[in-house]
């Protein structure tokens, strides 16, 4: 008699969940497969058969719990359950094992596919021939045919989609599609099966038992518990492995600057071609570059593990083929997994280059001069290889940063060439050569431009931020005397706190002359004290020990100010928790110091207890444009601006530091034996009045100084009439017939010396006074007769007292 078996619904969904569960897991195991090698690749080949053999094998055997048939009371036998296992685990390991994980084939795929297949079915088969029960069981052709195609296109399609880089969204669709075809499968040989029951054979009443249902769940509970942990090793090792990837690349990141840096070219290069070749783990790597007239490459530098030969000399470009080569040419980095398989790669030459120097995968990064391919740095490996996005990129970031050397080489390299060459073909690529370097420095100046602007973007928005509020908190208060003084005066401060920043970017640049004169270094700080308390805040104590006999030295007031503010301000930033500033000056005599002279000097130090710096740090503390702040919070001007003006005065430098101790920058200047100049202390005192009315033309292209300027001159009982240009300037000359002319340097069509000079034809006596953020002083001074010079931005009184003096001077 034929009887019909039927499943427990819940026990079928959970074997479908254990299906996709573990599907899902044999996908993430077998990601972590092409990113190892050695000993940790056979483990992840190992958990991912294990995962996907164990997790349908444990899908199986809850779906035959599942199966019950009326009046028939069925067991298994053990050997034969544990041989489907062993079938499921074998199969699949041997089949992930057959794959190469890092150029995957079509042929390899069916291969695989069909391996793991064939393991599904006999561990399906087996473990149906380990049920025991009155009853023979056979199979329906049809149905058994269905299974078989089922699984062995499940298995492929598995194979397919873990050898694929996906996202997890990919992956969790791929996981259940898998489930389900898996499950397909069992479920389509159960329907082939017929159970056929003798005439004597004892039924019972045929349900499922209760402790049928309990091994289902155990075995179910056992499975998922086992694919969680696999599933927490493989993010584990992803999280480990990319924490190492990332300290490695910082590591080879600063060995190569450090190269760069102090090596000459031809050494540097072989040097850095190893530690890529090392890095990325491959058997060649190195550097070409191109004879465009020639269309050869040059192979110079080379690496390489031993396993293959170095690719030196020269080699003609059409060798590795037009497609590479043009692929190049347009600055196009080139990736190739497999030499013999890609289509790029399709030409004849190519594919017998790759034979003869022993190469299957290639990842090639151009350098482009002039729009022509000039060098490549490219990497090779004897193995197909599939290279990882991040590793594209890291290269090309590697690449990059040997950019000018490699330049700086084939600039060497062309010069030699000249020296031998024509004088004709000297001139000619002489003119090349000034290729090149004016590109050069173009690009380095932008770069540098962009730190500058990064960091002085911050301070100034700052400076901007206090000004707008100041003038917000005026406009709302103006019924209030007493807020408003003090908002007006907070305003001034900014601004001024601003000008200092625009004086400190000058000095940096020489645009602007040092003014040394004889101070006293104790005068300069007592000034700034009250400043510098507030600048350091309530957390930090400011300690000033002055020298009982100072000495007068040779310093510009405004720089040591600067000086001043920036080191009080790096040592604010060095003590977020608090501390102590100490600045103290003391007399030294320096004999034998390479950088000075011999003599007196005055030592100014500012000594904290902050963080200090390592030895790194403190070794490339005063390069321009080097900083430890975040982006955006420091220039990195500040050490290099202090350096260079004390350089410029005569003295040095030097800086004490000890991580987690705290920071000395002992400034030394030369002394002098002239008298020290007063340091004004204080709000500058209220200029005197020009003691009449006066007729002002004022000259200025920006529509808001003017406004202020011409307000704050008649407010003063003055006469003025503006005008936004030159021309408009000349035009106005007979007319507003003035006393004084108050004239802006910097406008479109003619600058403020050219109108100077055109006034000075047709009014020869006429006072002039320039007021100009950033003048010609020596166009300035050609000009004839006398002129003076106030410098933008300035307080009004200073306006009013350069204006008398220049009329009084008349």
């Amino acid at each position: 008699m034929i009887m019909t078996g039927s499943h427990d619904a819940f026990l079928v969904m959970l074997s479908i969940l254990i299906a996709i569960f573990a599907s899902f897991t044999a996908l993430s195991l077998a990601s972590r497969i092409r990113s190892s090698t050695g000993w940790t690749r056979r483990v992840w080949i190992s958990a991912a058969a294990a995962a996907l053999g164990g997790g349908i094998w444990s899908m199986h055997f809850v779906a035959m719990l599942a199966f019950h048939m009326p009046g028939m009371r069925m067991s298994y036998d053990f050997g034969l359950t544990l041989l489907s296992l062993a079938l499921a685990l074998g199969f699949t390991g041997v089949g992930f094992a057959t794959l190469n994980w890092q150029s995957v084939s079509q042929g390899r795929i069916v291969a695989t596919g069909l391996l793991i297949g064939s393991g599904v079915l006999a561990m399906h088969y087996v473990g149906m021939a380990a049920m025991r029960m009155p009853a023979t069981l056979s199979y329906e052709p049809l149905w058994f045919g269905i299974s078989v195609l089922i699984a062995l296109g499940a298995a492929t399609a598995a194979v397919w989609l873990a050898s694929r880089d996906r996202k997890m969204s990919h992956r969790i669709a791929a996981a259940i599609l898998m489930g389900f075809a898996i499950a397909g499968m069992h479920y389509s040989g159960m329907r082939g099966a017929v159970f056929t029951v003798s005439a004597h054979a004892e039924l019972g009443d045929g349900l499922p038992s209760v402790g049928q249902a309990y091994l289902a769940g155990a075995i179910a509970a056992i499975t998922v518990l086992i694919l969680l942990l696999a599933l927490g090793a493989a993010t584990l090792e992803r999280l480990f492995q990319g924490f190492s990837r990332r300290e490695a690349r910082s590591a080879l990141r600063l060995e190569i600057a450090d190269i760069l840096r102090e090596r000459d070219t031809d050494e540097a290069l072989h040097q850095v071609a190893a530690l890529m070749g090392k890095h990325f783990g491959v058997a060649r790597t190195g550097y070409g570059r191109l004879d465009p007239a020639e269309k050869l490459f040059d192979y110079d530098v080379c690496w390489t593990d031993g396993a293959v030969p170095p690719l030196l000399g020269r080699l003609p470009a059409a060798a590795f083929g037009i497609k590479i080569v043009a692929a190049l040419g347009r600055g196009e980095t080139v990736v190739i997994d497999d030499l013999l398989e890609a289509a790029l790669s399709d030409e004849l030459h190519t594919r017998d280059t790759a034979r003869k120097v022993d190469t299957r995968s290639i990842l090639v990064v151009p350098f482009l001069r002039d729009g022509r391919l000039r060098t490549i740095v490219y990497l090779n490996d004897r193995h197909p290889r599939r290279w990882r996005q991040d590793e594209i990129a890291f290269m090309e970031e590697i690449a990059e940063r040997t950019r000018l050397v490699t330049e700086r080489a084939a600039v060497e390299d062309q010069l030699r060439e000249l020296n031998a060459t024509l004088e004709a073909r000297v001139e000619a690529r002489s003119m090349e050569l000034r290729r090149a370097q004016e590109a050069l420095l173009q690009s380095q100046k932008m770069e540098a431009v962009g730190q500058l602007v990064a960091g002085l973007s911050h301070d100034f928005n700052n400076v901007l931020g206090a000004v707008v509020g100041a003038f917000e908190l005026i406009r709302r208060r103006m019924h209030e005397p007493d807020k408003v003084r003090h908002f007006s005066e907070a305003g001034l401060q900014a601004a001024e706190r601003g000008s200092r920043l625009t004086a400190q970017l000058l000095a940096f640049s020489r645009s602007q002359d040092i003014q040394l004169q004889p101070i006293l270094m104790r005068d300069v700080i007592e000034a700034l004290a009250d400043l510098l308390r507030r600048t350091l805040g309530p957390m930090i104590a400011l300690e000033l020990r002055f020298d009982p006999s100072p000495a007068p030295v040779m310093a510009d007031p405004t720089q040591v100010e600067m000086m001043a503010l920036n080191l009080a301000i790096n040592a604010r930033d060095a003590m977020p928790d608090g501390g102590r500033l100490t600045i103290s000056t003391a007399l030294r005599t320096i004999a034998g110091d390479p950088e000075m002279r011999d003599g007196d000097y005055v030592e100014i130090a500012f000594a904290d207890t902050g963080t200090g710096m390592d030895e790194m740090t403190l070794r490339r503390a005063m390069e321009p444009f080097f900083t430890t702040k975040p982006v955006g919070k420091g220039t990195g001007l500040g050490l290099a601006q202090i350096y260079g003006s004390v350089r410029q005065a005569g003295g040095t430098v030097r800086i004490d530091s000890v991580l987690a101790q705290g920071t000395e920058v002992r400034v030394l200047l030369p002394c002098t034996d002239r008298a020290p100049m007063p340091i004004e202390q204080g709000e500058p005192e209220v200029a005197a009045a020009l003691g009449r009315s006066v007729r002002i033309l004022l000259v200025d292209d920006d529509p808001d100084l003017r406004v202020v300027f011409a307000a704050a001159l008649e407010a003063s009982g003055h006469v003025v009439t503006s005008a936004a240009d030159g021309p408009a300037a000349l035009a106005l000359l007979e007319e507003a017939a003035p006393d004084v002319l108050l004239l802006d340097f910097a406008m479109p069509g003619m600058n403020g010396a050219e109108v100077a000079s055109e006034i000075r034809r047709r009014r020869p006596g006429l006072p002039i006074v320039f007021a100009s953020g950033f003048p010609d002083v020596g166009a300035i001074e050609a000009i004839q007769g006398s002129t003076a010079i106030l410098r933008k931005p300035f307080h009004m009184d200073e306006l009013l007292k350069a204006l008398g003096d220049a009329v009084r001077s008349r």
